[in-house]
């Protein structure tokens, strides 16, 4: 009963700050101890393991917790996007700068957990830096918000989530689809919602062990560029 009610208030959390870019969700899970569980359960997401029997299931994907982490994440979601969402149509200057500024922290936080700075890593982290740039001019002009964009959307902003440190909807924000992601959420718009999950569906089924291996193996790089992607996000927002 006492993990059960760990993995409820975790969900509601984590929940709540994927809704927020440079809050990663995974940080939050870390936090609460359950990361290395959920990545677990997810990396079980295969076909042999499908199963009529639900001992056999439940003893593989633990539904006495990770129902309740679900449910519990769904609805900080669902609550927390309207109070976003109005946060961001009548306060927009005042948002945008908290965004800009959680974005910032977010990133130096992230730099802050490297042990070294090398002239290697400083690079990458500059090209994450330029990327930001190049990107916030991409979204603002390219991109087309079709179904076949909306289910990469979801895939890339899933894959992040499952990353520690490194925040789903900043991803979303850099490439300009965070507040149509966010009002969509609030008014349950499915022609975005649907495309959305999809894609966030073949993520978990697909990226769980993919991420973590090259997580483990790349870690001072990938923290370096999406530092510098997320601090240049956050600061043309400010701007």
């Amino acid at each position: 009963m006492k993990e059960r009610f760990k993995f409820i208030i975790a969900g509601f959390c984590v929940g709540f700050a994927e809704l927020l870019p440079g809050i990663s969700g995974s940080t939050v899970a870390i936090f609460f101890g359950i990361y290395e569980k959920l990545i677990n359960i997810l990396s079980e997401l295969k076909i042999k393991n499908i199963s009529l029997n639900y001992k056999k299931l439940n003893s593989i994907f633990l539904f006495d917790l990770i129902i309740p982490f679900i449910i519990a994440m769904i609805l900080s979601v669902l609550i927390f996007s309207n109070l976003i969402l109005f946060l961001h149509n009548e306060f927009t200057y005042i948002f945008n700068i908290l965004i800009g500024l959680i974005m910032i922290l977010g990133g130096y936080f992230l730099l802050k957990d490297l042990i070294r700075l090398e002239s290697k890593t400083m690079l990458i982290f500059f090209i994450g830096f330029i990327t930001s740039l190049l990107l916030s001019n991409l979204s603002s002009t390219s991109i087309n918000i079709n179904f076949i964009n909306l289910i990469f959307a979801g895939f890339i902003a899933f894959s992040f989530f499952l990353i520690p440190g490194i925040s789903g909807s900043a991803i979303l924000l850099v490439f300009g689809l965070y507040s149509l992601i966010i009002e969509s959420i609030s008014v349950l718009n499915f022609s975005v919602l649907l495309p959305f999950a999809i894609g966030g569906i073949i993520s978990l089924l697909t990226m769980p062990k993919l991420i973590s291996y090259l997580y483990e193996k790349y870690r001072d790089l990938l923290i370096m560029f999406f530092s510098g992607l997320i601090i240049g996000t956050g600061l043309l927002i400010i701007i």
